[in-house]
């Protein structure tokens, strides 16, 4: 049983990939196909802008420059937190509790035979055994610069840079319980995502196409 509380049978999926892998793409299929999916990355901006206890516990930290307009500012944060490594911890044993809590609350809240998170820095952070799966969103290293290129609008070198900064992507493919092959158009991948999810979950009803 994963470390997330259980209040019902239903599997609790965890989504994860490197950058430029397809993560949203796969996400917004399993959403499309009617599945409960929540993102780690939505719940940490809900949070920075709207959490009095978080924006409160990252100002005593870091001053009133950490804070504008009521809101963390992403940058100043990421950047006391790039100085070492236990200022990146020290932030991390603040949110991720909460964003925990927040994965738990809406799991509970949506009982179903299948329950997705996104969580892109899954394995990064030590959370795989938080869930009862893992799927990895997977695609070539090209095919991933492409996408940072075109979508990001970075240069092959920034992205190849911001690439680096994640566990190496063979690693989190050795690890997943499913690998996800993204290598191709969103057609494809509809096709697989789809087939993964009649299988994992033996063609339950619950889960209807919107």
């Amino acid at each position: 049983m994963s470390a997330m509380s259980k209040t019902n049978q239903g599997l609790r999926i965890a989504i994860t990939g490197s950058m430029g892998s397809g993560k949203s793409a796969v996400c917004s299929i399993i959403k499309n196909a009617g599945w409960p999916l929540i993102s780690a990355d939505e719940v940490v901006a809900d949070l920075y802008d709207f959490d009095t206890y978080i924006k409160t516990r990252l100002k005593d930290a870091y001053g009133e420059e950490v804070i504008e307009d009521h809101r963390v500012n992403r940058k100043v944060l990421f950047a006391k937190m790039m100085e070492n490594e236990n200022e990146k911890k020290r932030v991390e044993a603040l949110v991720h509790p909460v964003v925990e809590k927040r994965i738990n609350e809406y799991f509970d809240c949506h009982p179903s035979a299948l329950m997705f998170a996104e969580v892109p820095l899954l394995y990064e952070s030590g959370w795989e055994d938080k869930f009862d799966q893992v799927w990895v969103v997977a695609a070539q290293d090209e095919v991933r610069i492409d996408r940072l290129v075109s979508k990001r609008n970075v240069s092959k070198q920034q992205a190849l840079a911001l690439m680096s900064y994640q566990m190496d992507q063979k690693r989190k493919m050795e690890l997943a319980d499913i690998v996800i092959d993204n290598n191709g158009d969103l057609d494809d991948l509809k096709v697989v995502v789809l087939s993964i999810l009649d299988h994992v979950s033996g063609g339950d009803i619950h889960a209807q196409s919107q």
